[in-house]
């Protein structure tokens, strides 16, 4: 597994040398790789497909200007990201935004560790966590999607927010948390009223 990722890494590293150097199908080789992932995320913070499209375009141009400036201190992809972050805030003219997580990622929240949260997430349909996601707040929602929807570890997604990888952990045991709790109750009410059907239905 390590090996692979590795190779992954590589692969983007050449590719962006590439690119530095004015290859324009190395820049086409970058957005294969991740441009399904990049337009996926900038749906998520602008909550509009066609924005979106354009800010991956304009991460795209900005990847092709500044290949040179990469320094390598984090992953190509994480860099990639942190682009396409600042894009789409710059289009949405402020500092965060709605951001909604795929139901990939709501599916990933259940594998990420085990407790009694993660038996809860597990047992969730995931289109109820997804629901039960759009309560969350923004900088929470954003960690998730970056998490379990671009893949990221938590160090990429405390370069690409620019906050501490503890905070990145604390954002995301809190959305856990929070779920978990969101869709117990839900279960609880849901039980709660199937009785009350069947003690009116016993009445009659």
């Amino acid at each position: 597994m390590g090996a692979t990722v590795d190779g992954q890494q590589d692969a983007d590293r050449r590719l962006l040398c590439l690119v530095a150097a004015g290859d324009e199908s190395a820049l086409e080789g970058l957005y294969v790789r991740h441009g399904p992932a990049l337009l996926s995320y900038a749906e998520g913070l602008l909550a509009d497909r066609h924005r979106a499209e354009e800010t991956v375009q304009d991460t795209l141009l900005a990847v092709w200007r500044g290949a040179g400036s990469f320094q390598g201190r984090s992953t190509v992809r994480t860099w990639l990201f942190g682009i396409c972050r600042r894009q789409a805030l710059r289009r949405l003219g402020v500092h965060g935004g709605p951001v909604h997580v795929p139901i990939d990622a709501a599916v990933g929240l259940a594998a990420d560790e085990p407790g009694p949260e993660a038996v809860t997430l597990a047992r969730a349909d995931a289109r109820a966590v997804a629901v039960a996601m759009a309560g969350l707040p923004s900088i929470h929602r954003e960690v998730l999607d970056l998490t379990f929807g671009a893949g990221l570890t938590r160090d990429e997604v405390a370069v690409v927010l620019d906050v501490p990888v503890g905070t990145v952990k604390s954002r995301l045991f809190h959305a856990r948390a929070v779920l978990a709790r969101a869709l117990a109750n839900d279960t609880d009410d849901g039980c709660a009223a199937a009785q009350r059907a069947a003690g009116q239905g016993g009445r009659r």
